[in-house]
């Protein structure tokens, strides 16, 4: 399927959703030894993830004022999620609506990650990305071939708690079509998050090939993690 300016402008949350996930790594392994949205989610509007992205360390430190705790996030995308919901009720045969209400749940689930503070958050987290991985089924099913939805879901996926999955969901979708720079970067860095630099230095090799001219912003983000790995063992 061809991207219009919508899904170039999604596809681009594969990227910075990525550095939250790197940012996270790094603040777990600190510990262990191991942009905020106010727009309505639309479809191919990246706008609430971006913001969320670029507050990565507050996934690792949590909510510090009131204006940005998970309450104050649930009640601004909840009023959305709701509209979206009836958008969507009052016709169900309208995939721009479908797609709307799976990527509400998407960016709702990224901007709750930013101000996520304890376990009982991270499952609430969970929850909204598994909402956004029924509601990315639902529009595959019916509209299959979505490259950017396919990224999307897969991001879900590893953010919902299983990498295992969302790893072997790109890699099958990779070995089925290799010229997606947006998949490379993220299988980058699903690897990367499961500690395996010489799988992820491969694919984000591949992201930059993918996207010589930089569109989806994917050359600048896979050639960063690049010079950061150099040197690294897997």
């Amino acid at each position: 399927m061809a991207f219009d300016g919508q899904q170039t402008r999604r596809a681009r949350v594969a990227v910075a959703v990525a550095a939250l996930a790197i940012a996270a790594a790094v603040g777990a392994a600190a510990v262990s030894g191991a942009l905020s949205g106010s727009g309505a989610p639309s479809d191919g509007d990246a706008g609430s993830a971006q913001a969320a992205s670029s507050g990565g360390a507050g996934a690792a430190q949590g909510a510090t004022s009131d204006e940005h705790d998970m309450s104050h996030v649930d009640l601004t995308y909840r009023t959305t999620l709701d509209q979206l919901e009836g958008q969507y009720e009052a016709d169900p045969s309208n995939p721009s609506a479908l797609l709307n209400l799976a990527n509400g749940y998407f960016d709702w689930g990224v901007a709750a990650m930013g101000v996520a503070a304890d376990d009982e958050d991270a499952g609430h987290v969970a929850d909204l990305f598994n909402h956004a991985i029924e509601r990315y089924d639902e529009y595959l099913e019916v509209n299959p071939g979505s490259k950017s939805v396919e990224v999307d879901r897969a991001i879900s996926i590893f953010y919902a708690g299983d990498a295992d999955r969302a790893i072997a969901t790109l890699e099958e979708f990779t070995a089925a079509d290799d010229s997606f720079g947006p998949a490379w970067a993220n299988l980058g860095m699903f690897y990367e998050s499961a500690g395996r630099a010489q799988d992820a230095r491969a694919a984000y090799e591949r992201a930059v090939a993918c996207d010589p001219d930089d569109a989806y912003g994917v050359r600048t983000y896979a050639q960063q993690r690049l010079d950061a790995l150099q040197g690294t063992d897997s």
